[in-house]
């Protein structure tokens, strides 16, 4: 019992300390978000801006596909190592620490697309993207699909 008390806690540890990284990725649309009319033309996004955030994105998804891929595989270890009917805490914490490194890693590259598009949006423009996401995130999901509807409408005017 004790044994599975520090790997409980070891566990939150980790979340917590890679939460913040996650919290603020998620501060960022998900998709390809500079093709909405209204991002693109709310930040003023150039072409040669786009074609940027495309290739940024691109490289960033398919590294993504990889990583995930990793994270599961190392799940799926620590499942079957938890699953035997006798315990081997040492094994178990040498792959619940392979789980970690690996969501460590797919954090730190969801993050670096987080920076990537800082560096393209320059830091007043990244700024609005943010607060305007946020704001957008706070709203129930029929008050987001009424501001759409209402932003498309105006956008065909």
């Amino acid at each position: 019992m004790l044994n599975l008390n520090k790997v409980l806690i070891g566990m939150f540890l980790f979340v917590f300390a890679v939460s913040t990284t996650i919290a603020f990725g998620q501060a960022m649309p998900h998709g390809k978000w500079w093709y909405s009319r209204l991002s693109s033309e709310k930040l003023n996004l150039s072409n040669e801006e786009k074609s940027k955030l495309d290739e940024k994105f691109f490289e960033s998804r398919l590294k993504l596909i990889d990583l995930k891929s990793v994270v599961e595989k190392e799940r799926l270890q620590l499942d079957k190592l938890m699953g035997r009917e006798t315990l081997n805490e040492k094994a178990v914490m040498e792959q619940f620490k392979k789980l970690e490194a690996a969501r460590a890693n797919l954090a730190a590259k969801r993050f670096g697309f987080v920076l990537e598009v800082r560096k393209i949006l320059g830091f007043e423009r990244f700024q609005e993207i943010k607060t305007t996401f946020r704001h957008f995130r706070k709203m129930s999901p029929n008050k987001r699909q009424e501001k759409m509807r209402g932003a498309m409408g105006r956008l065909s005017e």
